[in-house]
């Protein structure tokens, strides 16, 4: 009876530690993802405690434990999708009881062992096995109902873990396929010589992300959108304020190159009263490569 009290006992602490000590989570996954982080870092993850009562242990980090009592069914819920592939082994299948049932469906469906003792102050252990993993679990019974949990689950840090990692992984994959699409729409020559000084106004789709030369042209980044929509004019603003049409070319759906340079121009879409433009100034401040994340803002 001490050591159900004390399970009891150390079952009510996990419960503190997550719903008062320290973090709280929105989610039950957000929890689980906490743990795996320490488990990476430690090589050790706790129990947790879902707000429906279920524990839910760490696979691979504690023998888990139910306790049970008369007239009272305890489930065991495993992984969603995880298939049972042979009956539970218990050693003790004469006062315990025990059947499968499933709820949800497709790759969802959650196997439930749902267990049942017979007498008080009984335990024994129990062997599942699935098409993922074996689990062991000890079974016990008390004459109280104060001991009872319904029900324990489980969560897998090593998964959890992978799955973080891939994400990574793939996030940081993208970023540099991003950084070498940039580096391939960088105009040839020496990147020192690139001047960003220009300051672009207006409130446009087509409102360019930045615009640089490289002493001979000038390099117009559009935004995506520009695909998907009315490509603008560029015009040439004169001093006396006469505008002359520029012709540019696509080096890319979004990179647009114009020969020579100009001190001021315009894009422009739309006529008769309806126009929607957007000036670009040559500033021709201290050039800066470190300049054009920031241009056009």
């Amino acid at each position: 009876m001490k050591k159900l009290v004390l399970l009891a006992a150390g079952i009510a602490l996990c419960a503190n530690a997550f719903a008062a000590g320290g973090k709280r989570f929105l989610t039950l996954e957000d929890a689980a993802v906490s743990q795996a982080k320490k488990w990476q870092q430690t090589g050790t993850a706790k129990p947790i405690i879902s707000d429906d009562g279920r524990v839910m242990y760490p696979f691979g980090q504690y023998l888990p434990k139910l306790t049970c009592t008369l007239m009272r069914v305890c489930d065991i819920q495993l992984q969603p999708g995880e298939i049972v592939t042979g009956k539970p082994l218990a050693g003790d299948t004469v006062r315990w009881k025990m059947s499968k049932q499933v709820s949800g469906s497709g790759d969802q469906a959650v196997t439930h062992i749902v267990v049942k003792p017979t007498d008080t102050n009984i335990a024994t252990n129990l062997l599942i096995t699935t098409d993922r993993r074996s689990y062991q679990v000890e079974l016990v019974s008390s004459a109280s109902e104060k001991d009872y949990v319904n029900m324990i689950g489980f969560y897998y840090p090593e998964d959890i873990a992978a799955e973080w990692d891939e994400s990574a992984r793939l996030k940081d994959k993208a970023q540099r396929a991003r950084d070498k699409l940039v580096a391939a729409e960088m105009p040839a020559g020496s990147i020192e010589k690139l001047d960003f000084a220009y300051s672009i106004d207006g409130d446009s789709q087509f409102k360019p992300l930045r615009v640089y030369n490289n002493g001979q042209k000038v390099y117009i980044q559009m935004p995506e959108s520009v695909t998907a929509a009315e490509a603008p004019v560029l015009m040439r603003v004169g001093t006396d304020g006469k505008l002359e049409i520029l012709n540019w070319r696509a080096k890319t759906p979004t990179l647009y190159e114009i020969d020579g340079l100009f001190e001021k121009a315009i894009l422009l879409v739309g006529t008769d009263g309806d126009e929607r433009k957007v000036s670009i100034d040559w500033t021709k401040h201290k050039r800066s490569f470190f300049s054009w994340g920031s241009e056009g803002n």
